[in-house]
């Protein structure tokens, strides 16, 4: 097989004190407890679609399409490991670090700076941790971004400057992120999106491209210039099945509704539903009214 380069999500996954396993239990059920984990750690990545690279002694390294399935893959490895009837009267405890980046795929393994980066995460996991970069949580959904810590600045070993990691928090069930995800689809037949027009350009907002900035500020998703609009002036992002509006201007942003209310916000948020108008900084006139569509 030829060398590809790819982008994908790198999570090492490894059992902590191992050893000690071979010195309360002997070679034989230590090793059987070592199988049973490993195994375990490997049906949680194919659960979401993680593709199994190789297991070194009593670690499994594995890789994800997109980043949000390995996070969720990583959560119900811990979950797994603790709740298990064997395995949690063992004390036993996994820790696990992943990244997301660019990689060389060659020979049905993997290699790149992105697999050291996540074999560093996993180096500065504690027991029951999980730990990954910033650059990593910046890639996720926002809906996700609830259930990470931001641990700061840390020296990690191969790299010039420190980087900044964040430890996920897994203890909190993060199963119902997915089934949003997937009851939205269902309802829909495709995937959670918000439809914008403004002008004559069409924009759809989804859990991909989100939050979703608009303002003066030629960085933002959308910009709106005039002058009764501030520079960053609103962003939308989705949470809990809605596209949620929040504020952060001077003169606020007017709502109107197809149901006949209208509401001002000002640095504060408000979910979109149905259809409706958005006029930034002031009630609109129809040149300056964006257009939205959310089919609940």
């Amino acid at each position: 097989m030829s060398a590809q380069a790819a982008t994908t999500t790198i999570v090492f996954a490894d059992i902590c004190r191992s050893t000690q396993l071979f010195e309360l239990y002997g070679d034989a059920r230590a090793r059987e407890i070592e199988a049973e984990t490993l195994s375990l750690l490997i049906e949680k990545a194919e659960k979401y679609e993680g593709e199994i690279v190789k297991t070194i002694g009593d670690e499994v390294m594995c890789r994800f399409s997109k980043p949000e399935k390995a996070v969720f893959s990583a959560c119900e490895m811990q979950r797994a490991v603790t709740r298990s009837p064997s395995l949690s009267p063992l004390n036993l405890a996994i820790r696990v670090g992943l990244h997301c980046g660019e990689v060389i795929l060659e020979d049905n393994d993997v290699f790149g700076d992105a697999v050291n980066t996540a074999a560093r995460m996993a180096g500065l996991a504690k027991a029951q941790q999980i730990i990954t970069t910033q650059s990593t949580v910046d890639s996720l959904p926002a809906i996700m971004r609830h259930t990470v810590r931001n641990l700061g600045a840390i020296p990690v070993r191969g790299k010039k400057s420190p980087l900044v990691v964040c430890e996920v928090i897994w203890q909190e069930d993060t199963s119902d992120l997915t089934t949003q995800f997937e009851t939205i689809k269902e309802r829909t037949g495709r995937p959670p999106r918000l439809s914008l027009t403004y002008n004559d350009r069409q924009l759809e907002i989804t859990v991909e491209n989100q939050p979703f900035s608009l303002g003066r500020n030629p960085k933002s998703h959308l910009i709106v210039e005039t002058r009764f609009v501030s520079r960053n002036h609103a962003s939308i992002e989705y949470r809990q099945g809605k596209f949620v509006l929040t504020d952060s201007s001077t003169n606020g942003t007017y709502i109107y509704m197809n149901d006949g209310r209208k509401v001002f916000v000002h640095r504060e948020s408000f979910p979109l539903y149905g259809e409706g108008k958005i006029s930034l900084g002031h009630d609109s006139s129809e040149s300056e009214t964006i257009y939205f569509t959310f089919p609940e």
